[in-house]
């Protein structure tokens, strides 16, 4: 990608994490962007179709980053690197957890957590059938997504690693039982 395209749109993601802290996704408009990323709207319109896709541009940035961890370190390898991700932004993420207007960034979030745990499943060896699997992901994900949340209405003061430690005792004593 032509470094003046990549700058552009991280100057666009940019604004648009900014704007979430401050006014929140839902009140936030393209002309909000566009005045904070200072680009014109052919500008805006020529990468992303609509703020929806500038969003999720930057989600499949996180889900990327979080599977190339998780390659590093299979067995809940997205575990430290979302708290991580969560600690370098922390008011982002205080601004949208526990709130509605952060409702479709954490159900997007939740989503790449289930996919990513669907893998930690069935490296696991995890017996049963594939709806089995796929429940025992979606029980990672949302106990991810509840440590998560805990840590970050404490104001994220409990260190990332002991976080990461709990949840990953918690989750492989668990699923320890059922492979």
């Amino acid at each position: 990608m032509d470094r003046r395209v990549q700058r552009t749109r991280a100057l666009l993601q940019e604004a648009l994490l900014a704007l979430m802290t401050e006014k929140g996704y839902e009140e936030t408009t393209v002309q909000d962007i566009i005045d904070r990323a200072n680009v014109g709207r052919a500008t805006f319109y020529a990468h992303f179709a609509d703020k929806e896709t500038l969003l999720t541009s930057r989600l499949e940035d996180l889900r990327n980053m979080l599977a190339e961890r998780q390659r590093q370190s299979p067995t809940l390898g997205f575990s430290l690197p979302m708290l991580e991700h969560a600690h370098s932004h922390l008011r982002l993420y205080q601004a949208i957890v526990g709130h509605e207007r952060g409702a479709f960034v954490l159900r997007r979030i939740h989503r790449t957590i289930a996919d990513l745990a669907l893998r930690d499943v069935q490296a696991l060896g995890f017996k049963g059938t594939v709806e089995e699997r796929h429940l025992a992901a979606e029980y990672m994900a949302g106990a991810f997504m509840a440590v998560l949340t805990w840590w970050l209405d404490h104001g994220g003061k409990l260190a990332l690693g002991e976080v990461d430690t709990i949840f990953r005792r918690l989750i492989l004593k668990g699923l320890k039982e059922l492979t």
